[in-house]
């Protein structure tokens, strides 16, 4: 390595990870033969369907593995507009208006980086998980924190005059809200006041929890642009997919041009296999949807329990975020703590100060892990000393 210095680039001003930071210690610890909990990052414990496996199986003996369409088989695409159409409500939604992502992140950095211009402001939720932030900063945008309990009254909480859009996230991470169509609608309303964009992230539109509904707001504002990924859905996490979808051309002419200079296109295989998870059989999301419904119960009743713990009840995703009401002797934040829960129980978790400014007493656990393991660490936080 060099010592030669290299000053004013935008990426020094993003951070490294802290979840990456605190997973890598926990794997450190794995390899060493202890028994971790991998509370601390939101993957999917659960196989990916039978029928997404088949899919990519006949990709690979079809010989489907060169260049694709830099925006994703056409195939795809349709299967992804005609999706947004009959389950999202968002009509308008064709092959063309559609894009394929190497992963919701990939969807979110290209969807910020054509929309917003140097200087512009894009409202978002306080928590809120962090690379979102870090996402507009590497687009030379601006994040603006509100609390996501003022998020639905937004004109009195923000006079600024460069907001390009507002961001939604629902099912939240890292609280588990799920906006109500009420909720939704006032920011679509503040939205269509300031002629500003929504930009939607759902990833977690089927991970939702006592009969709640999700509300796509594509469905009731043209001006939004919508993200998607197959982790959540189907369990795809490691084989990185997501999709967008825009009505606005400018911003479609925008996306084809970044997806070409920044991936030029998805795993071909991938995209098979995403085809047959969008066209197959859809009762594995109902199976998980439930199982993780009974490790939001498990993980929700052990941290209630807990002496230090105040937990936020989460309505969807597979996250609890929780209020440090107390600490422990000689702990003072929440990062210390994060380490003294996994130094005393081997159990992961995130600081809040990750997911946002104002967030030192708070902590978030992923409760993504199978449920023997949610079932253990829920015990073990709630026996913590």
């Amino acid at each position: 390595m060099t010592g030669k210095v290299l000053d004013g680039n935008v990426v020094d001003d993003v951070s490294f990870g802290a979840i990456v930071q605190i997973r890598d210690q926990l794997l450190g610890m794995q390899r060493e033969g202890k028994k971790v909990y991998r509370l601390e990052s939101g993957d999917p414990s659960f196989k990916m369907p039978e029928h997404v496996a088949k899919g990519i199986e006949d990709a690979i003996r079809r010989d489907k593995t060169h260049y694709t369409d830099s925006t994703g088989i056409p195939e795809l695409r349709e299967a992804i507009a005609h999706k947004l159409r009959e389950k999202n409500n968002i009509k308008t939604a064709t092959q063309e208006n559609v894009f394929v992502t190497n992963g919701g992140m990939n969807g979110l950095y290209v969807a910020f980086r054509s929309l917003i211009s140097p200087g512009d402001e894009v409202i978002i939720p306080n928590p809120m998980w962090t690379e979102i932030a870090e996402i507009i900063k590497l687009s030379g945008g601006k994040p603006v924190y509100i609390p996501i309990e003022r998020y639905t009254n937004l004109d009195d909480a923000i006079s600024h005059k460069k907001v390009k859009a507002v961001f939604v996230n629902s099912p939240h991470n890292p609280t588990g809200k799920v906006f109500s169509m009420e909720e939704i609608t006032k920011i679509v309303d503040y939205a269509k006041r300031e002629n500003i964009f929504v930009v939607s992230d759902e990833a977690y539109e089927d991970v939702i929890y006592d009969g709640t509904n999700h509300l796509s707001p594509g469905s009731i504002y043209e001006d939004t642009i919508s993200l998607y990924s197959m982790s959540k859905s189907f369990a795809m996490s490691g084989l990185r997919l997501g999709y967008v979808h825009t009505n606005n051309s400018k911003i479609m002419e925008r996306m084809k041009k970044m997806l070409r200079c920044t991936i030029n296109g998805v795993n071909s295989i991938t995209q098979y296999g995403a085809i047959a998870a969008l066209n197959g059989p859809q009762d594995v999301i109902e199976e998980m949807r439930k199982e993780y419904q009974v490790r939001r119960d498990l993980i929700y009743s052990g941290v209630k329990d807990s002496k230090y713990l105040d937990p936020y009840y989460p309505r969807g995703a597979f996250y609890l975020w929780a209020r440090l009401k107390k600490y422990p002797q000689g702990i003072k934040d929440a990062w210390g703590f994060s380490k003294y829960l996994l130094e005393k129980t081997a159990v992961g978790s995130t600081p809040g100060p990750v997911f946002g400014p104002y967030n030192e007493d708070y902590i978030r656990f992923a409760f993504s892990a199978n449920t023997d393991d949610i079932r253990q660490a829920a015990e073990l936080i709630k026996n913590l000393d």
